[in-house]
């Protein structure tokens, strides 16, 4: 099992879950979490928007018996939080728990916040390790992604906050729209309200076809996959030989403690 060099004796034990989006990084870090008791940091800038819940999966992300941090709570008005910036509270998340865990889990699939993280490995006062979750196959992938953009579009609980919903809100401020048209997700809706002539600022309260949704989540789905290959490539090489086998031996934490 690669490790990082980053172990001083008095440092917690980081163990970093990457990977691209919709792999199930969430679904192995509180599984991770479950067995050891060590808390959660969320290494994503997107999520650190309340106002984007739904759209950066932050929303259900939290579970019973299972404590989860943010790098901060911002709206999209404060902008965007820059990798260094998002780095710095990362780091100081990660020592704050440390001094009371000796255990400490960070997920995450920010590319840039990853970079900044592992550029400054030799200053961490950690011992870190690194399990990279790999996309599946593009078809299964892309069928997956296509599912879960369907519950960002059309929630199913009752007065469910939806991605279009967050959308028309950011875009009725003339100021937000450049920033918003960046977003994951975004981007794609926007494209198909071009296409079939819907008005942004309310595409959450005007009827929409099962067709316009049905084009509106597959084009999230590919757009979530290309950027996913990518964040894959990009991983594996920052990472490099620090990546850990996919089993990850959860004993293994125990017996350092």
């Amino acid at each position: 099992m690669a490790q990082s060099e980053t172990r001083p004796a008095s440092g917690p034990l980081v163990h970093l879950i990457a990977g691209p989006t919709g792999v199930g990084k969430s679904a192995a870090a509180t599984r991770l979490a479950r067995a050891t008791g060590a808390p959660i940091v969320v290494a994503d800038r997107l999520q650190c928007f309340t106002d984007l819940a739904t759209t950066s999966a932050r929303a259900g992300a939290d579970v019973p018996g299972v404590c989860r941090h943010w790098l901060g709570d911002r709206t999209f008005a404060d902008g965007d939080l820059c990798a260094a910036k998002a780095t710095d509270a990362l780091v100081a998340l990660v020592e704050r728990l440390g001094a009371g865990h000796r255990f400490v889990i960070v997920e995450g699939g920010s590319i840039s916040l990853l970079r900044e993280l592992m550029a400054r490995r030799s200053e961490l006062s950690w011992h870190l390790t690194v399990r990279l979750l790999p996309p599946p196959g593009r078809d299964e992938y892309v069928a997956a992604l296509d599912r879960r953009a369907r519950g960002m579009l059309a929630p199913e609980a009752p007065g469910g906050h939806s991605l279009l919903a967050e959308l028309a809100a950011l875009w009725r401020d003339p100021r937000r729209r450049l920033l918003a048209a960046s977003v994951n997700g975004f981007e794609a809706v926007l494209e198909c309200c071009a296409k079939y002539t819907l008005e942004v600022e309310s595409v959450d309260t005007q009827p929409l076809s099962e067709h316009v949704l049905e084009r509106m989540a597959a084009l999230i789905a590919e757009r979530h996959a290309e950027h996913g290959f990518l964040q894959h490539r990009v991983f594996s090489e920052i990472f490099d030989s620090r990546i850990s086998e996919p089993g990850f031996d959860t004993d293994l934490l125990e017996r350092v403690a």
